[in-house]
């Protein structure tokens, strides 16, 4: 009897061995197991969220949005009810990425990233591109993307937006609301996250005029795609089209990137304080009441002929510099007799406006006036505009 309990003690001694060897393979199929189930979830959430935006189901309750009917229901937040009705309205349309959801091979968070650019036409290139990767990974192939991109395609600098935080004691919070106020009061328009940051940096950094140009490039341009450059803190961060002309306009040139070269200011600082002068330190665009973060522009490009004589050259505030060479606002005329009007992208300036007014980000602005411009006619009224890329933002 002895001998069988022992034989029995060591057998049960040896399970408990292999279990406890074992256990970490046990955890992570459960794991697996569990992001299979918790993806096939996701799926079926997304099917019924779309149905439920075509009966608005909210109205049976008496809710007076999906957003409160998601919070009571879901216990979504209104940011996270609208991106999820966001991937829910697109994966309508993206059946293959809906289908690798489904099945657990796509995680939410990776089929999240791949609705802000795929579309029926390119979805299987960005499900092969996706395949292996990881989340990081997927949001690094996306960045810079539209809706329609392929990710074989260049990134755009301009829809590269880095998420920054910052934890602030209350007090600070309401200083910084006040600042916000003061900035869109002096602008006269609502300021986006990156309008409010650029404009709080501007405010440190621009100093008092001294007639110096406010940049100063390190030249590095691409000689194939032109696509350049500028260093920040010792980060080399890329900047659009319409931020290298502005540089361009009144810039302190120190050489290139391979050689060193002697500093030389393309508009002489006597004549960029004459011109601070003559226009009062003001903005030149009627209704602007912004007197910090001026830039010199020319009124007749520099391509075109136009020079530094003071006739050519007024004071802009960074926001309507931009919009300037972003070619939604138009100067004519001489300094004297300045002429401002809607530029050649006139009417998209106007809804990407309305859309950053209703709270969305311009980089998403940006990206659906894109996408609805592709079904749209040359000639489509801004409402048109407004409504086609408000339901590309769900």
């Amino acid at each position: 009897m002895a001998s069988k309990t022992r034989v029995l003690e060591v057998g049960m001694q040896e399970r408990n061995l292999a279990i406890e060897t074992n256990e970490w393979a046990i955890v992570d199929c459960e794991l697996r197991e569990l992001a299979k189930r918790r993806c096939a979830l996701d799926a079926e959430e997304a099917r019924l969220l779309a149905r439920a935006v075509r009966v608005e189901v909210w109205r049976r309750f008496g809710n007076a949005s999906l957003h409160e009917y998601l919070e009571t229901v879901l216990g979504y937040s209104p940011r996270q009810a609208t991106e999820r009705v966001r991937i829910a309205t697109a994966l309508e349309d993206l059946p293959e990425i809906a289908d690798a959801l489904a099945r657990g091979e796509l995680h939410f968070s990776a089929v999240r990233e791949l609705t802000r650019v795929a579309t029926r036409e390119t979805e299987r290139a960005w499900l092969d591109d996706a395949r292996g990767k990881n989340l990081r990974q997927i949001e690094q192939a996306v960045a810079g993307r539209k809706r329609g991109d392929r990710p074989s395609d260049p990134a755009d600098p301009e829809l590269i937006a880095t998420p920054i935080r910052f934890d602030v004691r209350p007090a600070t919070l309401a200083l910084l609301r006040q600042a916000q106020q003061v900035l869109e009061a002096e602008r006269g328009e609502r300021l986006d996250d990156d309008g409010l940051i650029a404009a709080l940096c501007n405010a440190v950094l621009g100093g008092e005029e001294t007639g110096r140009a406010k940049h100063q490039i390190q030249t590095t341009i691409c000689e194939s795609c032109k696509q350049g450059w500028q260093d920040g803190a010792g980060a080399k961060l890329p900047l659009d089209a319409a931020d290298v002309a502005r540089a361009e306009c009144d810039a302190q040139r120190i050489g290139s990137d391979r050689e060193p070269g002697r500093a030389v200011q393309d508009v002489p600082p006597r004549v960029v304080r004459f011109v601070h002068r003559r226009d009062g330190g003001h903005c030149r665009v009627p209704g602007c009441r912004s007197s910090r973060y001026l830039e010199i522009h020319h009124i007749v490009p520099r391509e075109l002929g136009g020079n530094h004589e003071p006739e050519n050259l007024v004071l802009l505030c960074d926001g309507h510099h931009r919009a300037v060479h972003e070619g939604t606002l138009a100067l004519s005329g001489s300094a004297t007799k300045l002429d401002t009007h809607g530029g050649r992208d006139n009417i998209d300036g106007e809804a990407r406006l309305a859309l950053t007014t209703l709270g969305f980000r311009s980089q998403e602005a940006n990206a659906a006036l894109v996408d609805a411009r592709r079904t749209l006619s040359p000639a489509a009224p801004l409402e048109d505009v407004v409504r086609e890329a408000l339901r590309r933002l769900a």
